[in-house]
């Protein structure tokens, strides 16, 4: 069995939120009531402006509406978040188990032939990108990043995994929340 991991990079989270697509996603959750009307006026009639040198008023722009966004520091924002992107293990297939952690989503892909395993990351990306397309997120696909996981008896295949024409870099180790992880899954990297 061949197993991989593709670290997604996702630009800007919690800033492009779209509210209107995540109201919907609560009301198909069953959020409904005064708590989804008290979620709602969390979310709309919100507004901003620029002001430039301290308050002057000949340096501020016209107050604009925020449309997307979940509120920064706040603990609803990562919440709301974890709601928005609920929906993404549904695009995975038996070969594929997504790990939704706030912004830091990963999936974890399995084949039982190495020279498959390729075939599953590049469908998987192509198709997690589509989500995000879909629901107004964008990948960044420059710190968006691939592991073959490989025992001390195996190595890995070369394959490359490509999107929009840009290969996905393939990298042997990678930050996740709270570890180095690399591709034997050996805990050097915490002890060096």
């Amino acid at each position: 069995m061949t197993v991989g991991g593709i670290f997604y990079d996702i630009q800007k989270p919690f800033s492009c939120v779209n509210h209107n697509i995540l109201l919907t996603k609560l009301e198909f959750y069953g959020i409904t009531g005064i708590t989804y009307k008290v979620l709602k006026s969390y979310l709309k009639r919100r507004y901003q402006r620029v002001v430039l040198n301290n308050y002057s008023c000949s340096s501020c722009s016209n107050w604009g509406e925020i449309t997307r966004g979940v509120p920064q520091g706040s603990i609803l924002g990562p919440l709301l978040f974890l709601l928005y992107i609920n929906d993404i293990p549904q695009i995975t297939n038996d070969n594929s188990k997504i790990v939704l952690l706030a912004d830091d989503t990963s999936m974890i892909i399995t084949n039982p032939n190495p020279s498959n395993l390729g075939k599953s990351a590049n469908k998987i990306i192509q198709d997690i990108n589509e989500w995000f397309n879909t629901n107004l997120l964008s990948l960044n696909l420059d710190k968006t990043h691939f592991i073959q996981f490989v025992t001390k008896n195996s190595s890995s295949t070369d394959f490359n995994i490509i999107h929009e024409n840009k290969k996905i870099l393939n990298v042997y180790n990678t930050k996740f929340p709270g570890l180095m992880l690399d591709n034997t899954l050996s805990y050097r990297y915490h002890f060096t």
